[in-house]
């Protein structure tokens, strides 16, 4: 199985865009870091850029550690929010930015709240490859929320036919219908008895697990609920249960092996390496663009 994480920010990438990255997200991934440690696994990281612009030293932590680095956009605005032109910019500054810190190539991707739509699927896989990103992360072949998801997976095979992997998350069909498993607030939110039972319907050679450092963050919505306005129905939807999560996350790291998608299906190519010497870096640009905040 994929053991994959996305590090970001509560509070900027959930709440409101324009906040700046608070240094829970350091304390957060540090403690995710720890604990795979302890089970000696190694996973994907898809790393925002906006949080390796103000902590680098997190991405040299989490290189260091042997986890493989992908990219998570730059801001963390979903993708059918952007222009094309918008998307590029975002994508190019947090490669750059990543494999500038990092001294490796960035081979992965994975939209921010899995936004891709099939009306822009050609620019998109498009902007992917310009960056040398060689697989994608970001499909959900559910429909259990009106922003992300997809009816079938047809959407899988136009995205290789477009030259790129595509490795969906983790679904698992019950009553006729596909619920998403081994991932996110699904993980957070179902008793862990339930997601071993959905889970022997899966692949476990291929299936793919992802979760977010601030999930495991018991005091989040304590603090913050003191300097924030936070609806009664975001509360229940984003900080339920964040309780169980590091418990149930040591349970799955026993249960099930894990490893990262470059070890899984690119140790054998030499393309995950560039001279530490080399420098991508770009110039700060202004990422607030007009866009509606979601909540």
């Amino acid at each position: 199985m994929i053991f994959s994480a996305d590090i970001e920010d509560w509070q900027q990438s959930v709440y409101d865009f324009d906040r700046e990255v608070s240094s829970r997200v350091v304390r957060n991934t540090s403690r995710l870091l720890d604990i795979l440690a302890k089970h000696s696994v190694t996973g994907t990281f898809f790393v925002q850029g906006m949080v390796a612009e103000k902590f680098p030293q997190l991405v040299k932590s989490i290189t260091k550690a042997g986890h493989e680095l992908a990219c998570h956009s730059h801001t963390h605005r979903r993708i059918y929010d952007l222009t094309e032109a918008q998307f590029r910019d975002e994508l190019h500054r947090s490669v750059a930015l990543l494999e500038d810190i990092s001294g490796e190539k960035v081979i992965g991707f994975r939209a921010p709240t899995f936004s891709v739509r099939d009306e822009f699927l050609d620019w998109y896989c498009d902007a992917l490859q310009s960056e040398g990103i060689v697989y994608d992360s970001s499909i959900m072949i559910a429909t259990v929320r009106s922003c992300y998801g997809f009816t079938d997976d047809g959407i899988l095979q136009r995205i290789r036919n477009r030259g790129l992997d595509t490795y969906p998350m983790s679904v698992s069909k019950l009553f006729g219908k596909n619920l998403p498993v081994m991932g996110g607030g699904y993980f957070r939110l179902y008793p862990y008895w339930f997601n071993r039972w959905l889970a022997k319907r899966l692949d476990h050679n291929t299936s793919v697990f992802y979760m977010h450092p601030y999930e495991t963050d018991t005091n989040e919505y304590h603090e913050v609920s003191q300097l924030v306005d936070i609806s009664p129905k975001m509360a229940v939807h984003q900080f339920a249960r964040r309780s169980s999560v590091e418990a149930k996350l040591h349970r799955l790291l026993v249960d099930y092996p894990f490893t990262s998608f470059r070890e899984k299906y690119y140790s054998a190519k030499d393309i995950t390496l560039m001279p530490a010497s080399t420098s991508c870096a770009v110039a700060p640009a202004p990422h607030h663009y007009p866009i509606p905040v979601h909540l």
